[in-house]
């Protein structure tokens, strides 16, 4: 293998590790997978509650891998997963080198702009915290960039290719066909590649993989709906909003006359939600501007145009369709276009712009970047240790300690709490309840006071906002059918950190109220 190849491979994947022996960053999502993952490897099936088919995972690959990891490694500690995992993950994202090298030399680019790729893929935070946070999305990535690669270069035997790495993508989430749909539709308009030339042969060969992926695709589909019932992951049913007419032209309207950009791409997990970000929060709305509507520019190169329409293609999805715009597990397959974006974009300014503008530009740009990286860093190191092992962690472990053998958990976050207490979860939205899900639509509302008072769960824990929501919903719900039995508060705590920037998304998880039924 090349050498520039090789050291590329290795310095990602040594930023990831460094990256997770810094931060120890474990998503919330990651052990609500890892429930399912860990009995699956125990012998009880791949099942959040042991009995109780429903599937509370979206991404196959990020459930069955941890399953068979934890299944390597059963006599370790659950921590053993993780870490494990973790290692997989980094390299799957460093691999992406791979077909961003082979794409950079196709094009006959500067080999200078291999190493700014490199460089661009390492500090995106989005996507490195992704990689060792329990996620799936170092697949997605890998992938992506490999589609692309198909794409621009339309190797020996393309149609086969690109039926297998379309699997690939669903099999990293079953949306996936939206991202790769979009990245072809965005070449097919803008690019003047014969692998995307609109023509009947090309069309025939599109149908083909499509049938290749079909095929390889088919027997998880088929496995699925025989096991729970259906092939769509309750995560999704839990989630899914009522698409009609109305809903959509709400939905557009809301987002097009809220629209400010993107920042969350450049940013800290929900950095623009929360706000805290200053200088860096404008930086990085800027940025995802020129990512989103570069394809615009009808003189800019056509492959960053493309790109470009792909990546808005997928934010509009989103942010109109599935209304998980600002998460952050669903971003890195949206970053991952405007790496190369920005390779194509700086590599026309390098032919347009004096050397020393140039440079300055380029500089300033990756200091920026830097910048933000490393003070996100610091954000998601405090927010692992006061937050999620801290707080979330420790409700499971009380919960755990003193709990029944028929009791009942309700909160918003599922993960840690429902991991660590093994407790039957009511959880909001009801990712994991069927019972919460259904009751939201008997009683057609979200609101916590009448949930709770309907499926009346032992225990409850939220956080000070939804305790004062609920008091107005129903004023005697927590005082005469409920007893307060611990706060859990790391306000003090969220202080002492001294957060740069980020500190708002802390502090909206830093007191946690848990109730107990009378």
């Amino acid at each position: 293998m090349n050498r520039k190849i090789i050291l590329g491979i290795l310095y990602i994947f040594s930023v990831c590790m460094a990256f997770a022996f810094v931060t120890d960053h474990r998503w919330e999502d990651w052990y609500i997978t890892f429930r399912a993952s860990k009995n699956l490897a125990l012998g009880n099936g791949l099942v959040f509650n042991i009995g109780e088919r429903i599937m509370t995972y979206t991404s196959p690959i990020g459930t069955l891998i941890p399953a068979l990891i934890k299944y390597i490694f059963a006599d370790f500690p659950d921590d053993t997963t993780i870490w494990v995992y973790r290692v997989v993950c980094s390299i799957a994202l460093a691999l992406s080198m791979v077909p961003i090298y082979r794409i950079i030399e196709f094009l006959q680019l500067n080999r200078i702009f291999y190493w700014l790729s490199m460089v661009l893929l390492s500090l995106s935070f989005i996507i490195v915290d992704n990689t060792i946070n329990g996620m799936e999305s170092a697949f997605m990535v890998f992938f992506e960039c490999y589609l692309i690669y198909l794409l621009i270069t339309k190797p020996a035997k393309f149609e086969r290719q690109l039926g297998i790495i379309f699997a690939c993508i669903m099999f990293s989430r079953p949306d996936g066909f939206i991202y790769a749909g979009s990245l072809i539709v965005g070449f097919m308009l803008f690019s003047k590649l014969p692998s995307t030339q609109i023509n009947l042969r090309n069309f025939k060969g599109l149908l083909q993989s499509l049938g290749i992926a079909a095929l390889l695709f088919a027997p998880w589909f088929i496995w699925t709906w025989y096991y729970y019932g259906t092939p769509i992951p309750h995560t999704i049913i839990a989630k899914s909003k009522s698409y009609n007419l109305d809903y959509f032209i709400q939905s557009i309207t809301n987002y097009v006359s809220h629209f400010k950009g993107s920042a969350d791409i450049y940013l800290a997990p929900y950095g623009e939600n929360f706000g805290g970000w200053g200088l860096f929060e404008t930086f990085a709305r800027i940025l995802s501007v020129i990512s989103l509507f570069y394809w615009l520019n009808w003189k800019g190169n056509s492959l960053a145009r493309a790109l470009s329409f792909a990546t808005l293609a997928m934010i509009l999805y989103l942010n109109i369709v599935s209304g998980q715009g600002p998460a952050p597990w669903y971003l890195p397959a949206v970053a991952a276009p405007t790496l190369l974006i920005w390779v194509f974009i700086f590599s026309d300014l390098k032919n347009a712009l004096p050397s020393v503008g140039y440079y300055v530009i380029q500089a300033s740009f990756l200091i920026m970047l830097s910048a933000n990286f490393f003070f996100a860093m610091r954000m998601i190191r405090a927010q692992q240790r006061i937050i999620e092992f801290g707080n979330r962690k420790e409700i499971g472990l009380f919960l755990n300690k003193n709990k029944g053998a028929h009791d009942t958990i309700f909160m918003e976050c599922l993960g840690y709490i429902g991991f660590y207490s093994e407790l039957k979860t009511y959880d909001f939205p009801g990712m994991s309840s069927p019972e919460m899900v259904a009751t939201r639509k008997r009683l057609k509302t979200n609101q916590y006071g009448y949930l709770i008072q309907e499926l009346k769960p032992t225990w409850v824990s939220i956080r000070p906002i939804e305790v004062a929501n609920i008091n107005k919903q129903v004023p005697t719900l927590l005082t005469e059918k409920y007893k307060l039995v611990k706060i859990f508060d790391r306000r003090i705590d969220v202080a002492h950190a001294k957060i740069a920037f980020g500190q708002p998304y802390l502090d909206f998880d830093a007191v946690f109220y848990l109730y107990k039924r009378i």
